[in-house]
């Protein structure tokens, strides 16, 4: 069966996954998932309506409109690959889910 998306195969499935979910802190980078070697994938929603979430996953502190950060606008999901340190920084205090496996 063919498909429009590119699909990744995975040797071998996660065997855990450790939740990261939690709430920003207003105006303050924080690191939420410390670099993992053995890390497969991480994932991470902003569940804010409202406020913008910023996302460093390659171990710097994440900021607005700086290389290294990506911005998930609210209600929007990201899942990536990375043994790096993830970072999230929004204006306010947000929630987000997250997790690594």
């Amino acid at each position: 069966m063919a498909t429009r998306f590119p699909v990744e195969q995975i040797s071998a499935p996660a065997s855990t996954i450790t939740d990261y979910s939690g709430n920003t802190t207003a105006a303050t980078s924080v690191q939420i998932m410390p670099a993992n070697s053995a890390a497969r994938l991480y994932r991470i929603q902003n569940l804010s309506t409202t406020v913008n979430l910023w996302v460093n996953d390659m171990g710097g502190a994440a900021a607005p409109y700086t290389p290294g950060s990506y911005m998930l606008s609210p209600g929007a999901y990201y899942e990536f690959p990375s043994v790096l340190a993830v970072s999230v920084y929004a204006d306010s205090v947000i929630p987000f889910s997250a997790a690594r496996y």
